[in-house]
């Protein structure tokens, strides 16, 4: 009785000194615990918001264009100022810039009787141009972003003429073909041979048959005859439709499919709010590219000056232009922009 009444007490005892360590060791752990947590410090968080951080990017992404700006393009814009504001007395084995103030301007503004008029009468065609040219190339951007066989080769197809249209092919095109067995043909009888299939009479028939008005009418006959300038004025424009296009999650239409809309409906109430920014850059790019392609009658007046060293009057000029176009440019951006749809907004 007495063994066992000893050997209860000590297996009491040892529960005890186990219970006690259990806790200790608990208690330590916990510590343990608690002093880690109070070690790790939190990460700071970025005082730059999501939108700010985007925006950072984009700089970065267009930044070999400011470099270039800074570098290349402003040095010679301001001299470019200096010759606008100068007369040039040629010296022997150099020249020299004598400052006369705005007398240029006053020239090409007052006395120049066909510069102001160039500019209006190239205005006035340019927004038609700009309409035409957008609506074409969404037009192609939408049949070239449906499931059709050959995308990537119709693509290349269309943007292949802007690049045609560069360089050695757009003096071709403004000069007269040579080494024909018959002669010489020039580029109004080239472009009369191309045409036989279709007159501008035979389309002014066509279209006059479905009542429309007079002006409706001349709009589309000079589309039809300005198809080759619309074509070759499109591509970019077509590449950036085609990538906005593609960038709208498949799951909206499905969505609009299912509560009813119509593929007209869902072309006008989702696809163009989510282009519109787009549009707008379009609308920018094809103004700009309108007012200095070759053979634009004010384009075409300066680059005469320059081939007759009438460097001054000429830098009078663009600089004016470049003011008008500006001008234009920022109203553009302000009508059109109170229709874009931004989604972050």
């Amino acid at each position: 009785m007495k063994d066992f009444q000893e050997n209860g007490s000590v297996e009491n005892l040892n529960q005890d000194v186990n219970m006690a360590s259990e806790v200790s060791t608990s208690e330590v752990q916990q510590g343990t615990i608690s002093v880690a947590i109070a070690d790790i410090k939190p990460a700071k968080r970025s005082k730059l918001s999501l939108t700010t951080r985007k925006n950072l990017m984009g700089y970065w992404f267009v930044l070999p264009f400011i470099l270039g700006m800074v570098l290349l393009y402003i040095p010679a814009l301001i001299e470019a100022f200096r010759y606008s504001i100068s007369t040039i007395d040629i010296v022997p084995g150099s020249y020299e810039l004598n400052y006369v103030g705005l007398d240029n301007y006053r020239h090409v503004l007052q006395v120049d009787p066909t510069f102001i008029r160039s500019i209006f009468e190239t205005t006035g065609d340019l927004f038609i141009n700009v309409a035409i040219i957008l609506i074409y190339s969404l037009i192609m951007a939408t049949v070239l972003n449906r499931n059709i066989g050959g995308k990537g080769f119709y693509r290349a197809l269309l943007f292949l003429p802007v690049i045609i249209a560069t360089g050695v092919i757009t003096e071709a095109e403004n000069t007269t073909f040579t080494n024909l067995s018959s002669g010489s043909l020039d580029i109004e009888a080239g472009a009369a041979i191309a045409g036989g299939l279709f007159s501008e009479v035979d389309i002014t028939l066509l279209i006059n048959s479905l009542s429309l008005s007079p002006e409706l009418t001349d709009i589309v006959v000079g589309a039809i005859n300005n198809i080759y300038s619309i074509v070759t004025g499109s591509g970019v424009q077509l590449i950036i439709f085609l990538a906005g296009l593609q960038s709208i999650s498949p799951t909206v239409y499905e969505s609009a499919t299912v509560e009813g809309a119509t593929w007209w409906e869902s072309f006008w109430k989702i696809t163009i709010p989510m282009i519109s920014p787009l549009i707008l850059v379009n609308m920018v790019y094809t103004v700009v590219d309108s007012f200095t392609r070759y053979g634009n009658p004010v384009m075409d007046g300066i680059f005469e000056l320059i081939s007759e060293a009438v460097y001054t009057e000429a830098a009078a000029r663009a600089f004016v232009y470049l003011v008008i176009v500006g001008i234009i440019i920022a109203a553009v951006m302000a009508i059109v922009n109170k229709f874009v749809f931004y989604e972050n907004r």
